[in-house]
């Protein structure tokens, strides 16, 4: 792990995702799991640019071509893409949305306890029928989980 990266604070996940160390008992890049706990439930809440921002900042963490780098990229990519879709720029996100899939690709289904298998199928939906994002919802953990005072406020502390 990257000592930057860590982060004791971090709770564990309620399963054993991708990205989550059960021996030890700790996360791989601790950050990186807080960024993309904030992160998805501002998605949720509709509060994009708060949510891309949380991703955004813990991407700079990673060197390029790092499945962490590709996840931040991507999950930033899907996070444009449904603020294009919900300010009614279509073909913006169809287009974000492809490039978000390319980069979580190679992604593990369950990174960080973010449902990315169900994420990378809503993207592919998008890509032909941007409505499909109606209704969509980030899942972390197995919930669609809301935004939280506290998830605000990490937002509004980043640089």
């Amino acid at each position: 792990m990257d000592e930057h990266t860590r982060d004791p604070g971090v709770a564990p996940p309620l399963g054993t995702p991708a990205g989550w160390r059960p021996i030890r008992r700790e996360w791989e890049h601790a950050t990186l799991r807080r960024a993309t706990e904030h992160a998805v439930r501002l998605h949720n809440d509709a509060a994009y640019l708060d949510a891309y921002d949380c991703v955004k900042y813990e991407w700079y963490n990673y060197g390029d071509g790092t499945r962490e780098s590709k996840f931040c990229h991507g999950l930033q990519q899907a996070i444009a893409a449904r603020h294009k879709h919900d300010v009614d720029v279509p073909e913006g996100a169809r287009s974000l949305a492809r490039t978000a899939r390319k980069y979580l690709q190679d992604t593990p289904a369950d990174f960080y306890g973010l449902d990315v298998g169900g994420l990378r199928d809503t993207l592919a939906e998008v890509e032909s029928e941007p409505d499909a994002f109606d209704g969509f919802r980030l899942v972390l953990d197995g919930e669609p989980v809301t935004a939280y005072p506290a998830d605000y406020a990490f937002a509004d502390d980043l640089p």
